[in-house]
């Protein structure tokens, strides 16, 4: 949206909130369910970078809800690599002693499984193979 103001044009343009990251998850997936019964899982992710010759570890935690939440938790397990599509949000809570805290979270609008599919993990399709068709 443009405005003149005196013959000075000023440019009005929306923000942009968005996030994408590749990293490895550190831990399994966390799943559970709010109160109304939606799906919210919580998944830690560290990325790295070089910084003048050495290597830093960020870590982000990673909220995904309904649909993405439940995949994620079944394939998203720990040391699995992942690409996150997202948008940074900041939340407040009170923590164990009642001081109230921020943080800052990623909430995902796409989660891609990077890599091999770790050992034990099978798809839908190869769990609801019929039985005369089973090895």
């Amino acid at each position: 949206m443009a405005t003149v103001l005196m013959g000075v044009i000023r440019i009005t343009m929306a923000g942009l909130n968005k996030v994408l990251l590749i990293g490895n998850t550190t831990r399994d997936t966390e799943l559970r369910k709010t109160e109304t019964g939606k799906s919210v899982a919580n998944m830690r992710l560290a990325t790295n970078r070089r910084v003048h010759g050495s290597e830093q570890t960020l870590y982000h935690t990673v909220i995904c809800w309904d649909g993405l939440a439940e995949t994620v938790a079944r394939f998203a397990k720990k040391g699995r690599q992942v690409y996150v599509e997202g948008r940074l949000e900041h939340r407040m809570f009170t923590d164990e002693e009642g001081r109230e805290r921020g943080t800052v979270e990623i909430v995902a609008s796409d989660v891609q499984f990077l890599g091999p599919r770790p050992a034990g993990i099978s798809t839908e399709a190869e769990d609801s193979t019929p039985d005369e068709f089973a090895e």
